[in-house]
């Protein structure tokens, strides 16, 4: 069943389009692959902590070894997001001289923007985050204390 849209539907739906992205014509790099990579990676960290869990083996060094990948990866996803921040202001001063009249306009529409470059990093960083504190509370809960790395 479809309808037809009124001539305001039409204008609101280009006005929420035209709210995402302007064209910028940046060459931003395709990090997909790498960070296919870094999931597939992250993956196989994964299971590697489900087997540890099942079998109540998390030890210190084991714990040291695998906090140790999380963090490499994790500093990996966070090294190729860099170019996102390299851009922020260029993004906020061509959304803010397209919409000089409008400023919440521009500054909503460069925050999505921006917000929408960072997305596929950012969730690959939260989960491995996510994991790191997985990995600390099966420690404590196996242990019944803090693990190594939370020691200065």
């Amino acid at each position: 069943m479809t309808e037809e849209l009124e001539v305001d539907e039409v204008l609101e739906i280009e006005e929420v389009l035209e709210l995402f992205y302007i064209n910028t014509e940046l060459n931003l790099p395709n990090h997909s692959n790498e960070l296919c990579k870094a999931e597939e990676v992250t993956e196989k960290i994964k299971r590697r902590f489900d087997i540890m869990q099942e079998e109540l083996s998390i030890n210190d060094k084991s714990h040291e070894n695998m906090y140790e990948e999380l963090i490499r990866v994790l500093d990996y996803v966070g090294r190729l997001s860099m170019f996102v921040f390299e851009i922020e202001d260029l993004l906020e001063e061509l959304y803010t001289r397209t919409y000089l009249s409008e400023p919440e306009k521009a500054k909503k529409s460069w925050m999505r923007h921006y917000e929408g470059l960072h997305r596929p990093y950012n969730l690959l960083k939260n989960r491995l985050f996510r994991m790191l504190d997985e990995l600390d509370s099966e420690y404590i809960r196996i242990h019944k204390c803090d693990p190594p790395n939370m020691k200065i």
